[in-house]
């Protein structure tokens, strides 16, 4: 008997959205596979079931073309139980999916990197999902949801009061729809920020960190990449919440510069201007759809530091394949949802909805993470 069909991924034709179908399809699970054109749908499946290869058969798939409006996703969101978004920037596009969500009585999950996203639904949808017992988890992908497991794991200690948190990612590959959102959150005003005594302060654009990882000789130099999500989600739980990103000098320079360029043309231009101007940035620079991400090439470490009034730790999580592992967050969050594993309805993240322990137990048996420490 074919399972019944509750999951939606909207956006699904694009990178990030071939990569959830795989991960649902190697579950098992049935999805409704949304988007705009019909004709890219049709051709993002059959990537997809080529990558699956001799698991093709698991592959249970509906194409469905749908507006970006309330009044054409509600009808299509309606008897589903969860949604996944995957159109970016989601400033700018994503608010008739939650709210069809919301009003469909579907849990919602998106991918997006957008700090000022996640802050704004937050306020204005997070009570709202939490009092319906649905669960509103953006930034379900590997950034930002791998920093927060890294960092739960450091705040198992009661005493700690400070994150310093690290991502590091070897031969990074920044998707069309990913570059569009970091521009925008990197390039418009009060769209990225750290937490300093439990209030939002916000970072230089235009700057690189030297930093050092605990297992290279040599300084690397990192962005606030948007300011991260975990700011948002610690802050009430921590007093102190910093997040950089490093990511290789070659991408690093050429963003300072697209950023630095941004800083040049935008005086004077109302929001709007902003940010259709981002949105050209990210044309120009972007050069199509990378391949999917290698276990063996896109490597990296999630470093976290904690701090409290008498004692410091420190956390440190091995990744692999950052996008991929992205496909696989969202089905696995996905699948404890229509299993009933839900732990904590409203705004959360990925960690604090279904329990960071038993996140990063999956994710490290399936080659993603490393192990839990002891």
């Amino acid at each position: 008997m074919t399972p019944e069909r509750k999951v939606l991924i909207y956006g699904a034709n694009g990178y990030t959205g071939k990569l959830v179908a795989e991960s649902l399809a190697r579950r098992r699970i049935p999805f409704f596979f949304a988007g705009r054109s019909r004709d890219k749908l049709d051709a993002a499946l059959a990537i997809v079931r080529d990558r699956l290869g001799a698991d093709a058969w698991k592959l249970d798939a509906v194409v469905v073309v749908v507006e970006n409006t309330m009044d054409a996703l509600l009808p299509q969101l309606r008897g589903c139980s969860v949604v996944i978004n995957v159109a970016g920037p989601f400033m700018q596009v994503a608010w008739p999916v939650v709210e069809a969500a919301l009003q469909a009585g579907c849990h919602y999950i998106d991918t997006t990197g957008e700090q000022d996203w996640v802050r704004a639904i937050a306020d204005r949808y997070g009570p709202a999902f939490a009092e319906r017992g649905l669960l509103l988890a953006p930034a379900t992908a590997f950034m930002w949801t791998a920093g927060a497991l890294a960092a739960e794991v450091v705040l198992e200690d009661p005493e700690i009061d400070s994150l310093d948190i690290l991502y590091q990612v070897d031969n990074a590959l920044p998707s069309v729809a990913s570059t569009k959102s970091f521009l925008r959150m990197a390039c418009n005003d009060k769209s990225q920020y750290f937490l300093e005594h439990g209030e939002y302060k916000a970072w230089q654009n235009d700057v690189a960190h030297e930093v050092f990882a605990p297992y290279r000789h040599v300084k690397m130099r990192a962005h606030p990449w948007g300011g991260g999500c975990e700011p948002v989600w610690f802050k009430g739980r921590v007093r102190n919440c910093r997040v950089l990103t490093v990511v290789g000098d070659q991408l690093i320079d050429g963003i300072l510069q697209a950023i630095r360029g941004f800083n040049a043309q935008a005086a004077g231009l109302d929001q709007a201007g902003r940010e259709a101007l981002t949105n050209a940035i990210g044309d120009q620079i972007n050069t199509g759809e990378p391949p999917k991400d290698d276990v063996d090439v896109q490597r990296g470490v999630i470093v976290v530091y904690g701090q409290g009034r008498t004692k410091t730790t420190r956390h440190v999580m091995n990744l692999s394949a950052a996008y991929t592992w992205t496909g696989e967050i969202c089905a696995e969050s996905a699948q404890r949802i229509l299993e009933g594993r839900l732990e904590r309805p409203g705004f959360q993240s990925a960690a604090t909805a279904f329990g960071h322990r038993q996140l990063i137990r999956t994710f490290n048996v399936g080659g993603f993470c490393s192990a839990l420490p002891g």
